[in-house]
């Protein structure tokens, strides 16, 4: 084996912490653009992959730059230069910038890092998680964790033998012992314990070889006998996981264009990502609807494309029959996420049907409407003309009303009521932490 010695280790440890600062300057990077990234149309059609290019702005990746040691670069730098300033390199001083000609401006430096995304998701949602989740304490899911060896008994087979615990045992017998042949024959402890040990852990028989003076034994040796044995007994471990499911329903009617289904289908795809990371134990089911509702799986959901009319409470009535019959809420943590354009044939009903929904007392229901066509500051622009399916909910229910980045957020805490806007691929990421606070412990 080849033994490696330096004098200095602390100059062998600036490699690795240069690089986790670099790591750190990543992982900042990709905090401040969480709101593009995730926004990547290709992230969730490719099905299967899972890395992610992601760019990382005023970065570059480490380089030795190699020449003769001669020149105005050469030395350790002792000229007038200021942090910040770029050493060689050119900067075109062109005038005019079309767009098929170059430009005045130096462009900016970056590098593209490829991430995980569980790494990714690690990083977004490090602070987020289901609120209102409760212990539903009536039949919460028990989970196999493995095996464990926490009972003792006087029963058992040799290779369960607990040693430790045996040895303790005998040694408690032998003090014992001992303690009463010093009263009876009034020798002194080693003694006793020779003659204990001669007698292989009879009294009568140990004190009957000092009353004959017939104690010879030079050895100190614990007399283990088999009252003495402790075996480890197996059981299976288990943990407990209060059950939980998330109820994610979306609209794929004719209305719902290419770039409105994306969108529907970006806040989905990170809201199960993050679920199947976070949570181990999470059921998520899917409904998609036009003019009637069914129940897909998570592939269908995400990659199929269909066209049709557009009645939303068919998913709530959908969702309704399934908590009912499925997901009793004695037992469950439910929570529902619907994701649409806001077009309704049947506004009024679907309104029942998410009070019908509400009455249950789920766990929250979060309403997410898509408007790529209008900016309505006001509240009561065009869209509330076309009565849209939030116009209807918040005539029905008040909110707390908050506005950012140009789109709006709303919250009903009595009901566990969430609604959200999103207007373009930035505002996914804003509606996601409005649907996944975790609710501050008191």
């Amino acid at each position: 084996m080849t033994t490696v010695f330096h004098d200095d280790w602390d100059l062998s440890e600036k490699g690795q912490k240069d690089a986790e600062r670099h790591q750190d300057k990543i992982d900042d990077a990709i905090r401040k653009n969480v709101r593009d990234v995730i926004g990547e149309e290709s992230i969730i059609t490719q099905k299967g992959k899972r890395k992610v290019r992601i760019p990382v702005r005023g970065m570059k990746d480490y380089r030795f730059v190699h020449g003769d040691n001669k020149g105005p670069t050469a030395g350790v730098g002792q000229g007038d230069g200021k942090p910040g300033d770029i050493i060689d390199q050119k900067q075109r001083q062109q005038e005019g910038g079309k767009p098929d000609k170059p430009g005045d401006q130096r462009g900016e430096d970056y590098m593209e890092a490829e991430v995980d995304i569980d790494y990714l998701l690690k990083i977004m949602f490090e602070d987020l998680g289901l609120p209102w989740i409760e212990e539903k304490t009536k039949a919460a899911k028990m989970v196999p964790k493995g095996w464990k060896f926490e009972t003792i008994s006087k029963k058992g087979i040799m290779p369960r033998l607990h040693k430790k615990r045996t040895m303790m045992e005998a040694v408690k017998r032998n003090i014992m012992l001992a303690a009463e042949i010093m009263r009876e024959t009034g020798v002194d402890e080693p003694t006793a314990y020779k003659a204990l040990n001669q007698a292989f852990g009879d009294i009568n028989y140990a004190i009957d070889l000092i009353e004959k003076d017939e104690v010879v034994s030079d050895q100190d040796a614990i007399v283990i006998n088999e009252d003495d044995l402790r075996y480890k007994q197996i059981e299976e471990d288990v943990e407990f996981h209060s059950n939980a499911v998330v109820i994610a329903m979306m609209d794929v009617s004719y209305s719902m264009g290419r770039e409105k289904k994306y969108l529907c289908r970006s806040l989905l795809f990170w809201l199960t990502e993050f679920l199947k990371k976070r949570y181990d134990h999470v059921d998520i089911k899917f409904i998609q609807h036009t003019t009637e509702a069914q129940i897909v799986d998570e592939d269908t959901f995400f990659h199929t494309h269909t066209t049709g009319g557009t009645m939303c409470y068919t998913a709530f009535e959908k969702a309704n029959y399934m908590i009912d019959t499925e997901y009793p809420l004695n037992e469950w943590n439910v929570y529902c996420i619907y994701v649409g354009d806001g077009e309704d044939f049947e506004p009024k009903k679907t309104v029942t049907y998410i009070d019908m929904m509400l009455k249950k007392e789920i766990n929250m229901l979060g309403y997410v409407e898509i408007d790529l066509d209008h900016e309505d500051d006001d509240g009561f622009g065009y869209r509330d003309a076309m009565r849209t399916l939030l116009v209807e909910i918040k005539k029905k229910w008040n909110f707390f009303h908050n506005r950012e980045r140009q789109t709006d957020f709303y919250k009903n805490e009595k009901q566990r009521f969430l609604c959200a806007v999103i207007r373009n691929k930035t505002h996914v990421w804003p509606a996601l932490k409005h649907m996944l606070f975790e609710k501050e412990k008191k």
